[in-house]
């Protein structure tokens, strides 16, 4: 198994395929393998996947480690390691959900190591208001043991029977309380991508409202937005349409080697 050293911990990572470098971040609550398991025999096959575990997740572990919003930062910094000890820069950067905010503030903290972002279920701000479901999930993860039933044997499997209670303790926690202190995700910094940069959000998705996309496609010049007809996890729930979005998005703006 492959590791990288970053902030005290051993960051698990996966390798796949030959190409040009991408990464592939997966969302809260799940591992790079359970996220992209659609995708990785796909993109293998043109790209350099690198699917790592964010910290508290999967193989990466320790759930202890996220405590408040500097989380956040932390995740971003061992991302940062990742990409430099493996010298990916400049690598495609695609992110869902947690994952597309990761991808955002990996941008903001090095432009030059991001070629591309695909942002997938992702969001410019999120507030009470504007995502009330997404904060009812969140609070419900106080009470680990009062969640869904499905969800939590998911959980046990991915993170182990004692640490998925405190993943979802300490996450619930961190994100409530960075949001609370100031709603913006990328809201304010959205047109400092200028990255070609793909959209992905699904038009029924009950967690993470469609707006929240549509205002990152507004706020960042060189994007694209793509609908699907699906709930939250668009790369699990259409993995065919999904895929030949990517694609398609990454053959017209790199056919040359390049941006257009």
């Amino acid at each position: 198994m492959l590791y990288c050293p970053a902030n005290g911990l051993d960051i698990f990572y996966e390798v796949h395929g030959r190409g040009e470098p991408m990464l592939l971040l997966h969302g809260f609550g799940r591992t790079g393998q359970s996220d992209w398991k659609y995708q990785i025999p796909v993109l293998a096959k043109k790209y350099h996947l690198i699917v790592p575990d964010i910290r508290g997740h999967g193989r990466t572990d320790h759930p202890e480690t996220i405590t408040g919003p500097s989380f956040f930062q932390l995740a971003t910094s061992d991302v940062l390691r990742l990409v430099s000890w493996l010298d990916l820069s400049p690598a495609h950067v695609c992110g869902f959900s947690m994952g597309s905010s990761l991808a955002s503030w990996l941008y903001f903290a090095d432009p030059s190591l991001v070629k591309s972002l695909i942002l997938v279920s992702a969001a410019a701000r999120i507030n009470r208001h504007l995502a009330p479901d997404l904060f009812r999930l969140w609070e419900s993860m106080r009470d680990p043991d009062g969640v869904d039933s499905a969800w939590a044997r998911g959980l046990a499997r991915l993170h182990g029977e004692e640490r998925w209670r405190v993943l979802l303790r300490n996450y619930s926690a961190a994100v409530i309380a960075l949001l609370e202190a100031d709603e913006d995700v990328i809201y304010r910094r959205a047109n400092e991508i200028t990255c070609p940069t793909l959209i992905i959000q699904g038009t029924k998705d009950s967690v993470s409202p469609p707006l929240l996309s549509e205002e990152l496609h507004a706020g960042i010049s060189d994007s694209e937005l793509v609908m699907l007809d699906c709930d939250h996890w668009v790369p699990g729930l259409l993995p065919q349409e999904f895929n030949a979005v990517v694609l398609d998005f990454l053959d017209r703006r790199f056919a040359r080697g390049g941006p257009e």
